[in-house]
């Protein structure tokens, strides 16, 4: 699955580098691609665990980056039918109000 999602603005070179660590440090991360402020991410869901999904939410929670490209992972499939709980800390940037949600972009899902 591939995902087309918005970069923040990184505080210094270092902070930059962390987050494509972090990107590189989960299994699921096949690829990815920086393009004028956007990260074309390629993951293979497979490889996506419950623990690896919330190392991934995680990490783009740290750097202030949307949750909403992630949604359809819940609308999608089963297997990430868990995301959806409004318990979570992350339900409110996954899911927020849909009608104020920044259109979703998802390329060969």
């Amino acid at each position: 699955m591939e995902f087309d999602i918005d970069l923040p603005t990184f505080l210094t070179q270092g902070d930059e580098q962390r987050f494509y660590q972090g990107l590189k440090d989960l299994t699921a991360v096949r690829e990815f691609q920086i393009n004028k402020g956007r990260l074309l991410l390629r993951m293979e869901i497979r490889f996506l665990t419950k623990k690896a999904s919330r190392e991934f939410i995680a990490l783009l929670t740290r750097y202030q980056v949307s949750l909403v490209p992630l949604r359809c992972l819940s609308e999608t499939n089963k297997k990430f039918a868990w995301l959806a709980d409004p318990g979570e800390y992350w339900h409110q940037s996954m899911f927020g109000d849909p009608k104020g949600a920044p259109e979703r972009k998802v390329i060969n899902g």
